[in-house]
């Protein structure tokens, strides 16, 4: 098999799925055109799955073992039944097609394409349930976006990136800071972990950060980043831009702040705000409303008990997301290497930075920092991120519920009525205590520290 250059009769190897038992792939087959290069796959599919594709090489014929896949970079450009739910509406006689153009993205460190023999290379199909999607979604929130057609795929080198065959993608392609949103999937259900802190994290808040037991209920995509000015200025239909730092040379790529958590959510109208609070649908004049109508998807705030167990990426206390140790110091080079912060260029010396200032001071365009452990930025610094919850100075007896009481919206489990929600991760004029995964702060208001990342439930119906 010859991919770029002289065409070689390819055979038809080996297929596979993923997932579980159901849905199957079947009745595969792949061919390369002579002329054109192009490689078409066909499949059949016993239900509606989302679909995704690799390419695997082997340098022996047939050989059994020693797979490898070409990286998933040189297959995103593929076409058809593929990266997306898949129904029988896809299927031409029940075949379904993919098409992919290896010269287009798959070459070596000179431009040249490679040669494969015939029966050292296997496409593999893999079918996804609705209820178990791939790890990444990307979904598409430009003024041309239209709703449920966000694309899926099985790890990050899969994204599409600014050019085909770059990797890197999630930091390398700007669209998915401007007009995009990638969204990681976090798989909770049903895992019990200690949410809070432990006295090894010397500037705890022992009430608000007790360690307590929690199990989630669901699956959930989360935000990789959070949601930038050029992102809010997509949905909000006055396309305008309302954070302070307000630079036209680099905002596009800093995160939102100066909004408030009705604007994000709710209404800034008293009467409608009774209405639309939390366990209510969100306002559909909000950010998180208009995102709905444009995408079709029930993105949301993160609850608090999602966030900090996605904040910590499987890092218990005294540790932050990507297992270094917390230092609580004013020169915390673990957090330096994850986010903005006061000590981390957030301010001038002690100086708070000005409204025009560059990405060397106040927020920094999200991705400039490392990630955690699940691909996650900025979780850490940057920018305070509203939650869900309404704001409860001691949380260890919800176990992850929300804590607003579903029969009497307004008013907390306790009694106690607050107009407060959870702020979460500390921001850039923040401390080193302020930026740990269990601190926790509360507000409402716009404040020019305080932006968010949006959630959503994993999975299709």
């Amino acid at each position: 098999m010859n991919f770029t250059r002289n065409y070689t009769a390819m055979a038809v190897l080996a297929f596979a799925m993923v997932a579980g038992a159901a849905p199957d792939i079947f009745d595969a087959t792949i061919n390369q055109n002579s002329t054109t290069r192009e490689v078409t796959i066909t499949y059949k599919l016993s239900e509606p799955a989302v679909v995704t594709l690799d390419i695997l090489t082997n340098a022996t014929a047939n050989a059994a073992t020693g797979w490898a896949s070409i990286g998933g970079e040189h297959i995103c450009n593929a076409r058809g039944a593929v990266w997306r739910k898949v129904t029988s509406a896809d299927a031409v006689n029940g075949t379904y097609t993919i098409i992919w153009q290896p010269a287009e993205s798959w070459s070596d460190g000179n431009g040249d394409g490679f040669n494969v023999e015939e029966g050292c290379a296997k496409a593999v199909v893999s079918a996804w349930p609705l209820d178990n999607t791939p790890d990444y979604m990307v979904v598409d929130i430009s003024a041309v976006a239209q709703p449920n057609t966000q694309r899926y795929y099985p790890r990050v080198d899969f994204l599409p990136g600014s050019e085909l065959g770059q990797k890197g993608a999630v930091t390398n392609n700007p669209a998915y800071k401007t007009s995009m949103l990638v969204m990681r999937k976090i798989m909770a259900k049903d895992i019990t972990w200690t949410m809070g802190s432990t006295a090894a994290e010397t500037e705890r808040n022992a009430t608000r950060e007790a360690t307590h037991q929690v199990t989630l209920t669901n699956n959930f995509y989360i935000g990789v980043f959070e949601v930038t000015q050029s992102q809010w200025a997509e949905i909000k239909t006055d396309h305008t831009f309302p954070s302070y730092f307000n630079n036209e040379s680099c905002r596009a790529t800093r995160p939102v702040e100066n909004v408030s958590y009705h604007e994000i959510r709710n209404s800034n109208n008293n009467t409608e705000r009774k209405n639309h609070d939390w366990p209510a649908n969100p306002h559909t004049g909000s950010f998180i409303g208009l995102l709905r109508a444009k995408t079709g998807i029930d993105f949301d705030l993160p609850g608090e008990a999602q966030w900090e167990f996605a904040a910590r990426a499987g890092n218990g206390s005294p540790n932050r997301g990507d297992g270094s140790a917390i230092l609580n110091v004013d020169e915390d080079t673990n957090l330096a290497r994850l986010g903005r912060w006061w000590f981390n260029g957030g301010y001038v010396d002690d100086t708070a930075p000005s409204a025009d200032v560059g990405l060397e001071h106040g927020t920094a365009s999200v991705g400039s920092y490392a990630p955690n452990d699940w691909g996650l930025y900025d979780v850490f610094g940057n920018v305070w991120e509203f939650c869900l919850d309404r704001w409860e100075e001691n949380i260890s007896n919800y176990g992850g519920r929300i804590n607003v009481n579903l029969e009497a919206p307004g008013s907390t489990i306790s009694g106690t009525s607050t107009s407060y929600h959870v702020t979460r991760g500390g921001g850039y004029s923040s401390n080193a205590k302020s930026c740990r995964p269990a601190h926790r702060d509360g507000g409402t208001s716009a404040n020019k520290a305080v932006g968010f990342r949006v959630a959503c439930t994993a999975g299709l119906q």
